[in-house]
């Protein structure tokens, strides 16, 4: 490999780091227009709260869901591969908490992810979230 595509191999992965971590703290901070920025359009979300297809839609429910919650998440040794010129996949280790006041989880697992290069950068394409832990305090709050 040349030196200059290693130097922009290092930099994509640099890019995607930081996209993440903009991702995690725009859903702890609730900042959906951050965290809308950080999708593609046509971006797959899925979770043990279900699936969700397409960015509009994704904000809307995870905004929905975490608006009376206390969230935070840590994210750690990424695992990234550049799968072409405008693609690439990550897996994340990953903890969260999320506290709703009467009901407190705290997740143990690895976020599966995608990535595509666009127009204004790289945005995450799919995220699947798999929990390998839960623990949990209380009862969840119906909905």
């Amino acid at each position: 490999m040349a030196a200059d595509e290693e130097i922009q191999r290092l930099l994509d992965i640099e890019a995607i780091k930081k996209l993440r971590g903009q991702y995690t703290r725009a859903i702890d901070t609730k900042d959906w227009d951050l965290y809308a920025r950080s999708l593609a359009e046509d971006a797959r979300l899925a979770t043990d709260g279900g699936v969700n297809e397409g960015r509009d839609t994704i904000v809307a429910n995870i905004s929905q869901a975490l608006a009376t919650a206390q969230t935070v998440h840590h994210l750690h040794t990424p695992e990234i591969e550049l799968t072409g010129p405008d693609s690439a996949t990550a897996v994340w280790a990953m903890n969260d908490y999320v506290d709703f006041g009467k009901f407190l989880l705290r997740g143990y697992g690895h976020y599966d992810e995608e990535y595509v290069r666009t127009g204004e950068g790289w945005k995450i394409k799919s995220s699947t979230l798999r929990r390998l832990r839960v623990d949990t305090e209380g009862e969840l709050p119906s909905r």
